[in-house]
C-alpha cells in the first residue's frame, strides 16, 4: 500500500513564520506506565536528492493549530550530511526513525514542511491521515519519503512526498536503539492509517525552478 503526494514547494522568506513543537523520542531504556495513558508512535521520515529540512506535522483529531512535527535535516547545514547520524543511510537516501510517547487518542497527520535555505513552503491543501494511539502499545505509521523534483542551486524548491509501509526495515531500527520496546506487538502496522494523500501542485514564481 503506497499513498503519494505531489509537492512542489511555494517560497517564502524565512521570516514570521510559524513554528510548531517537537517531542523527543523516548529514552533508550523506556517502558510504560501502568498509571499514564499514553501510547508510542514510531514512523521514519527520510529523504533522497539535496539535504534541507524536512518535516511531517501531527496533531490529535479535533484540534487546530500548528501541531507537533517529526523533522529532520535543517534548513542551512551546520555538518556535511555525511557527517550527521542517521538511523537511515545509504547511498541517495537518508533519515532518523522516531518514538515519541504520547496520550491514548486519535491523531492525524494534516501537513508537511520543506525548509531550504532561504527558502520555506508548505502543503497548502486540508489533509488529515488518521491514525489511532492506544494506551500501553506502539504505533507504527510508517515512512515519509521527500524526494527533490525541483531546484536553484543547492536550493531545493520542490520535492515528492510519499508515504510507506517500511516496517521490515524500519521496525529492527527502533527495537536496536529502544531494546525494551516491544517491536513484536505493534498495533495494526500501518493497517491503522485512515485516509489517503491526494496529489497537490504549489507552484511559486519567486524562482524558476529546474525543470
Amino acid at each position: 500500500m503506497k499513498l503519494q503526494a505531489i509537492l512542489v514547494i511555494a517560497i517564502t522568506l524565512l521570516t514570521g513564520c510559524a513554528t510548531s513543537n517537537t517531542k523527543t523520542n523516548i529514552p533508550s531504556n523506556f517502558s510504560f506506565n501502568e498509571q499514564k495513558n499514553t501510547g508510542v508512535m514510531l514512523a521514519s521520515v527520510s529523504y533522497s536528492g539535496s539535504f534541507s529540512g524536512y518535516a511531517v506535522y501531527y496533531r490529535k483529531v479535533g484540534e487546530s493549530g500548528n501541531g507537533q512535527k517529526l523533522q529532520i535535516g535543517a534548513g542551512t547545514a551546520v555538518l556535511p550530511p555525511g557527517m550527521m547520524d542517521w538511523d537511515i543511510e545509504k547511498p541517495g537516501l537518508r533519515g532518523n526513525v522516531f518514538a515519541v510517547e504520547l496520550p491514548a487518542g486519535e491523531y492525524e497527520i494534516f501537513n508537511y514542511s520543506l525548509s531550504s535555505g532561504f527558502a520555506h513552503g508548505s502543503g497548502e491543501e486540508p489533509l488529515s491521515l488518521r491514525f489511532t494511539v492506544e494506551p500501553h502499545r506502539a504505533t507504527y505509521i510508517g515512512n515519509f519519503l521527500f524526494r527533490r523534483t525541483a531546484g536553484f542551486g543547492a536550493t531545493v524548491l520542490g520535492v515528492n512526498i510519499s508515504h510507506a509501509d517500511f516496517s521490515e526495515r524500519d521496525l529492527p531500527i527502533i527495537h536496536s536503539k529502544y531494546a525494551s520496546l516491544d517491536t513484536s506487538d505493534v498495533l495494526a502496522p500501518f493497517g491503522g492509517i485512515h485516509g489517503s494523500m491526494e496529489s497537490r501542485s504549489i507552484e511559486s514564481d519567486s524562482i524558476d525552478p529546474e525543470q
